[in-house]
């Protein structure tokens, strides 16, 4: 008999989500009305990678209300595209501030001004002038880091005084990846957060990870790779945290909880952080 477990109701969530306030969002009221979930970017793509999605994670992400704003990139606009052998790729929703002077991190495009309400960037050196609703699409290697290549698709939804907002999706694929877990290891400066889901079979690792899934307990799902003299029993919205080197020139934090587990799987669901160079 298999057995599943479910995720409790998400309207908890749902209200902790409404709850943030944005003053740099354009017209936000004093008391925001809930968001429609389905209108924050990538949405619908996480809910069919993995059912019961904990719509709280994206609260961790520090997504200000995006539901009133048209035409956002969705996720299936940068998925789908092929992962190397022993790499591992991360995409989610993202939303950013970007002041007059700063480069888009992970890009070589910069902001270099703001005239009459139209944003001038540098694209590779290049001018373009962007107002609301143009993009800011990006391909390319991250810089200042090897092997490991970057792509971000944003609209322009506000062009304010010293500083442009933007929101849209973006996929993060990091080759050569050798997982070292190092639990009192601490990230430092500003690390990229970006959605992680995964599922792995009895015996099989949860990638970019050392945990693994060792099988169904009647104390819940148990999990390999756990420190000796830890409790490796997790039931559905428990907390599983993995800290350490993706690969010796990437510290990363992993914060995650069980979505499903049986017999044959664990899935789980959460927010990485990627110690990448600024």
């Amino acid at each position: 008999m298999r057995f599943l477990h479910l995720l409790p109701s998400t309207l908890i969530a749902l209200v902790l989500l409404a709850a943030c306030s944005f003053p740099d969002l354009p017209g936000a009221p004093q008391m925001p009305k809930p968001p429609s979930p389905r209108s924050l970017p990538g949405f619908d793509d996480l809910l069919d990678q993995l059912p019961g999605f904990d719509l709280d994670l994206l609260k961790e992400l520090e997504l200000p209300d995006l539901s009133e704003i048209a035409d956002l990139p969705q996720l299936g606009d940068i998925q789908g595209l092929p992962v190397p052998e022993n790499a591992i790729a991360f995409a989610g929703p993202t939303e950013m501030r970007i002041d007059v002077g700063d480069f888009i991190r992970g890009t070589d495009i910069q902001l270099t001004g703001i005239v009459d309400g139209r944003a001038e960037f540098l694209f590779s050196g290049l001018r373009a002038e962007r107002i609301a609703g143009d993009s800011l699409d990006f391909d390319g290697p991250w810089p200042n880091i090897s092997s490991v290549d970057y792509m971000l698709r944003l609209r322009v939804y506000r062009v304010a005084e010293g500083y442009v907002r933007a929101a849209g999706v973006h996929r993060t694929v990091i080759k050569d990846i050798r997982p070292i877990h190092q639990p009192t290891m601490a990230l430092q400066g500003t690390p990229l957060k970006i959605t992680y889901t995964w599922s792995a079979a009895p015996g099989d690792l949860l990638k970019g990870t050392t945990f693994g899934y060792a099988g169904l307990d009647e104390r819940g799902a148990e999990i390999m790779g756990i420190p000796t003299g830890d409790f490796p029993f997790r039931k559905t919205g428990d907390s599983l945290r993995w800290q350490g080197m993706l690969r010796p020139d990437l510290p990363s934090l992993f914060d995650l909880r069980i979505v499903l587990y049986g017999e044959e799987s664990v899935q789980v669901a959460g927010i990485v952080s990627l110690q990448l160079p600024e």
